[in-house]
């Protein structure tokens, strides 16, 4: 009897023993599932937005005019990076800067300088959009002291302020609508699959993807959006009063330094089809859309803002108000060029992806 008893308590004590066990094999998988459920997009946008929200806040755009640059030539606190092509850089930059592919952007900010040295890291290409367009990630990686030089080499010298100067339209004035558009009704975030779950590896996987794409796919151009809008949903980022002034047809207007929040109305961005910013000039959109495709949007900016499509309604309406590229805007500040430099061994296009 002593021997039946022992063995039930041994059964049932070993019964206890399984189904403690086997309720602590299955916690962790369920655990792992729901941390599978979790969008990264959403831990992301959740992270940048309680960490400054840049692209939401009033430092945007971190943007400095090349008379500043100029004044600051000999400041050993003013670094001045040029994103343009080895060639283009070679016969003519800013005196002192350092040629940088944007690519290689994080790493040179890891590894060959110490970005807290200086006052202030400038960054330099064409037209300035390419370079608001990497400021924006290297802002949100949280490089604070990064701008991007308005206008870009264009307003320099009268020797580059062809980028800019070829790209002035006022061919769609007239087609341009007063009606406002609606947005879209709120909807979710776009999928992310870096296969990471903590916000700052998420943050930098997705900026060195975004940072290796040629800037030149990220452009559109405005014959693009005027014969073909319907593929796109185009986001007008301006003040409301001048949206309504006359847009681009089928253009939703979205308030600049506001709108792109999950408080506000980026989860009215559709996830399924490409969206376009654009602005005066295309340098502050360069900032939004490198925002949006960090998040996974298919996101583009519109080359040149509006200056490519009413540059002289941008002008009579007032030009610094409304942003126009004038040639007030050009100066004739003195140039470097690499002695080195051999024009006839370089190789490939000049273009370098940067605008």
């Amino acid at each position: 009897m002593k021997k039946f008893s022992f063995y039930l308590v041994s059964l049932l004590f070993g019964a206890l023993l399984f189904t403690y066990s086997c309720g602590h094999t299955t916690e962790p998988a369920a655990q792992s599932q729901e941390v599978a459920a979790v969008s990264e997009s959403q831990i992301l946008i959740d992270y940048l937005e309680a960490n400054g929200d840049f692209i939401n806040s009033d430092k945007v755009p971190a943007m400095i005019k090349s008379k500043e640059v100029f004044e600051n030539l000999e400041n050993p606190k003013y670094l001045v990076i040029d994103l343009r092509s080895y060639p283009d850089w070679a016969k003519g930059h800013v005196p002192k800067s350092v040629n940088v592919d944007m690519k290689s952007l994080i790493s040179y900010f890891e590894v060959n300088i110490k970005p807290a040295d200086y006052d202030k890291i400038t960054l330099i290409c064409y037209s300035g959009q390419t370079a608001t367009f990497a400021t924006s990630i290297l802002r949100l990686l949280g490089y604070n002291n990064v701008f991007a030089m308005k206008w870009g080499m264009s307003s320099w010298n009268k020797d580059f302020a062809k980028k800019w100067e070829s790209n002035l339209s006022s061919d769609y004035i007239a087609q341009l609508e007063t009606k406002s558009n609606p947005k879209n009704a709120a909807g979710s975030l776009p999928t992310l699959s870096t296969g990471l779950t903590e916000p700052k590896a998420i943050l930098k996987s997705r900026a060195k993807e975004v940072l290796n794409a040629e800037f030149k796919s990220v452009l559109v151009k405005p014959a693009e959006l005027f014969s073909n809008g319907a593929a796109y949903y185009i986001v007008n980022y301006w003040p409301l009063p001048k949206y309504e002034s006359g847009h681009i047809p089928g253009a939703i207007q979205y308030t600049p330094k506001k709108s792109m929040s999950t408080k506000a109305d980026i989860l009215t961005l559709p996830t399924d089809k490409k969206v376009v910013v654009y602005c005066f000039t295309g340098q502050h959109s360069g900032f939004v859309t490198a925002y949006l495709r960090l998040l996974g949007y298919d996101a583009y900016s519109l080359g040149f803002g509006s200056n490519s499509f009413m540059h002289q309604k941008l002008v009579d309406n007032g030009a610094e108000e409304w942003s126009a590229f004038t040639k007030e805007e050009i100066h004739d500040y003195k140039v470097e060029v690499d002695k080195n430099f051999d024009e006839s061994k370089a190789e490939g296009s000049s273009g370098g992806g940067c605008s």
